[in-house]
């Protein structure tokens, strides 16, 4: 198809009937999750293709056997042990966690590279409103770290998931479930793995909203006490991924792009053939998930902590905090103090992310530059001007973090980079970790099963097991990821044939050996890495949130 701006189209008209068509079928909705945008329904070219289906039912083909395998086990063998929750994967590969999970190591990593490498901070000064001074903390940890001294030179970290304390907890059919909400603070050693330093925890308090009722922990505590901890810490974080990280910061705040992108941009318009391919399955994929996922009596409701309305709660306050320009990876990453080499030279998902961002931003600012050429180009582009304003009006996308008008090529790079790098590599780290973080149960299960004391402690791996999910949830965590993870629609940078203009072709071309050069670093960095991370390898990721 060949690509003209709307001022330079032949044929102006037929241009103006399908941006009016597309305008009458993508239809705004604002009441299923207030205030958030979202389509009221799904045009037919949005449905799942018969490849896709066809392709998607056999990568999960194992998945019914799996689980008829289970079910048999399951009747006869109650769940009395932590090595029992491996019988689960009888054939099913088996997550590599399960040999580490338990570790320190292991609990550290994946603040950095696992499921959720999103939520730890470096800090200068103790957190608003803890309840412990550094002093303290100091007191409780020992001398064999200083604290003090870690805190004044940035080398502090926390992941602080008291934002969570309003969920009170669901039910299941035999009981409650329950969500912890712990502050854990971790230090950056400079001795460590492979003589480039580590990550170690330091202090886990799981209560917090009780003051200095609630103990805290520390990795020289009793270990069952000190496991309970850092699972409190795993359910927690399992939460905020879900439905933060995952469901609201790639799924819904992606959406009103697409959708304003069909009812502003023609289909022959440069911006929208660039956009397309990272919009593929994601309205058709988002709706199902409304329908699905986060309905009553579904994987939400049934798996999450809290109630349905306090999970989608969860959603809401992440899309509050949310905007396009401060969650943009470089921004995102300096507002957490986590954008520093020399500060944190361990940062996996930091690390392989800017080598795709900045891959995906040359790609996007060459593209860009082939239609247009001057700051009139952009001005006289009725389509593109209009697509920004109904992006950030209140009576459109409602989308922040943008201007209501675009004078400069460098505002739409930016903008475009954003959108490509959320459904693409921000989607791919997300998604595609849940298998082998969060479908083994004593590793991140995404609800607690028993009240938490204040003291923390846990008298013996009985009360242990009874925190874990029970066997129907465990098996339901373990079916409903693995569908979302086990398959990949496409590979970005890798597009159709509507890309047939030769100079864009060009452009594509050098995108892809930027793609494969980067795939080749984040191959030589393994290397160095406690666990590897291939979740940001270019060919792993897809180019939409297609799943």
């Amino acid at each position: 198809m060949k690509p003209y701006l709307p001022q330079n189209d032949p044929d102006p008209t037929k241009r103006q009937i399908l941006l009016e068509r597309n305008q009458g079928e993508y239809e705004f909705d604002y009441d299923f999750l207030v205030p958030m945008a979202m389509l009221k329904n799904v045009p037919s070219i949005e449905n799942f293709s018969t490849k896709y289906i066809a392709e998607r039912t056999l990568e999960t083909a194992e998945l019914p056997i799996n689980m008829l395998a289970v079910k048999t086990r399951s009747l006869w063998d109650p769940l009395d042990e932590l090595q029992d929750y491996e019988d689960y994967f009888p054939v099913l590969p088996k997550p590599n966690i399960i040999k580490t999970y338990q570790s320190d190591d292991s609990f550290c990593e994946q603040r950095l590279c696992g499921a959720n490498p999103f939520v730890l901070r470096r800090i200068e000064q103790m957190p608003d409103g803890f309840a412990f001074t550094i002093l303290e903390l100091q007191e409780k940890f020992g001398d064999s770290i200083n604290l003090v001294e870690k805190l004044a030179n940035g080398n502090l970290y926390v992941a602080d998931y008291r934002a969570l304390a309003f969920v009170k907890g669901g039910s299941y059919e035999r009981g409650k479930k329950f969500l912890p909400t712990p502050i854990a603070f971790f230090c950056w050693r400079s001795s460590g793995f492979s003589d480039r330093g580590q990550l170690v925890p330091i202090v886990i308090q799981i209560n917090p909203a009780d003051g200095k009722q609630s103990q805290l922990i520390t990795p020289f505590d009793d270990p069952l006490t000190w496991f309970h901890a850092k699972l409190c810490v795993q359910i927690a974080d399992a939460n905020h991924h879900e439905m933060s990280s995952h469901l609201c910061r790639t799924h819904f705040v992606m959406e009103p792009f697409a959708i304003v992108t069909a009812r502003q941009l023609a289909e022959n318009h440069p911006l929208s053939l660039l956009l397309k391919p990272h919009f593929r399955f994601m309205l058709a994929n988002n709706d199902l998930a409304r329908k699905r996922l986060i309905s009553r009596g579904g994987p939400v409701d049934e798996l999450l902590a809290g109630t349905l309305q306090e999970s989608l709660q969860i959603v809401v306050n992440a899309y509050t905090e949310w905007s396009l320009d401060q969650f943009s990876l470089p921004t995102e990453l300096k507002n957490r103090g986590m954008d520093d080499p020399d500060n944190l030279p361990h940062y996996p998902y930091r690390d392989d992310g800017l080598l795709l961002w900045n891959a995906i931003k040359k790609f996007v600012s060459e593209y860009l530059q082939i239609y247009y050429k001057t700051p009139q180009d952009l001005a006289e582009d009725l389509e593109l001007q209009s697509w920004v304003q109904e992006l950030v009006s209140q009576s459109g996308g409602r989308v922040k973090g943008i201007s209501d008008r675009i004078n400069t090529l460098d505002q739409l790079v930016d903008i475009a980079t954003a959108v490509i790098f959320t459904c693409g590599p921000q989607h791919a780290a997300v998604n595609y970790s849940q298998y082998e973080y969060m479908t083994f149960m004593p590793n991140m299960p995404l609800a607690a099963y028993k009240q938490m004391t204040s003291e923390g402690t846990i008298p013996d791996r009985k009360s242990l097991l009874s925190f874990l999910p029970p066997s129907k949830q465990t098996a339901d965590q373990l079916s409903i990821l693995f569908i979302l993870s086990a398959y990949r629609y496409d590979r970005l940078g890798y597009y159709d044939d509507k890309f047939l203009d030769p100079e864009a072709q060009d452009v594509l071309a050098k995108f892809q050996q930027e793609l494969n050069e980067a795939e080749r670093e984040i191959e030589l960095n393994n290397k160095s890495r406690l666990i590897n991370y291939n979740y940001l390898k270019p060919r792993l990721v897809t180019n939409s949130i297609s799943v």
